[in-house]
């Protein structure tokens, strides 16, 4: 601390009666509520369990913690699982165009995906073309017409649509 109030480093650690807690981003409520939801399922699963196998010691055990059985119930759970799904889909691309920057085929994305190169390749390009019609509305979101060319074949797609030469075999005969 300095003898000059205005030149001392706030401490983090000192609360204000009058500070709020800042809000909390919609992903990051509803991974809670779906922790919450999903813990408390299973102590409850788990609590029956006990119950019809006689095991009174486990029955006991989370009966002494009433709060492990307690929790969001199943629509909020639905909820809070429809905007996590919304959210990590509606960002999937932003990781498919940096494995794209970095040389991958889209049949190596879709396979990471489980699905074909052609379905990962529509899926990024319907998700570029709704971030341009976004940042046409909100130009702070942005967009880069680079994202539509990354689409384009690159090496990587080419060397997969390239035919393997099977050297065991050479005119037709088994070496």
């Amino acid at each position: 601390m300095s003898a000059d109030p205005q030149h001392d480093t706030p401490d983090p650690t000192q609360g204000h009666a009058d500070q709020q807690e800042p809000s909390r981003h919609p992903f990051t409520q509803a991974w809670e509520t779906w922790d919450a939801w999903s813990l408390a399922d299973s102590m409850r699963q788990a609590l029956r369990r006990a119950r019809e196998q006689g095991a009174t010691d486990t029955v006991a055990r989370i009966e002494q913690h009433p709060e492990w059985t307690k929790g969001p119930g199943p629509l909020e759970a639905l909820d809070a699982n429809r905007e996590l799904v919304d959210d990590l889909t509606g960002w999937r691309w932003l990781a498919m165009r940096e494995a794209r920057k970095r040389g991958h085929a889209w049949q190596e994305i879709g396979r990471t995906l489980r699905q074909s190169g052609e379905q990962a390749k529509a899926f990024y390009l319907t998700r570029v073309h709704g971030q341009r019609q976004l940042a046409q509305e909100i130009p702070q979101l942005g967009y880069d017409p680079h994202w539509l060319e990354l689409a384009e074949p690159n090496d990587a797609d080419r060397a997969a649509d390239r035919p393997t030469h099977d050297a065991r075999r050479e005119d037709g005969h088994e070496r």
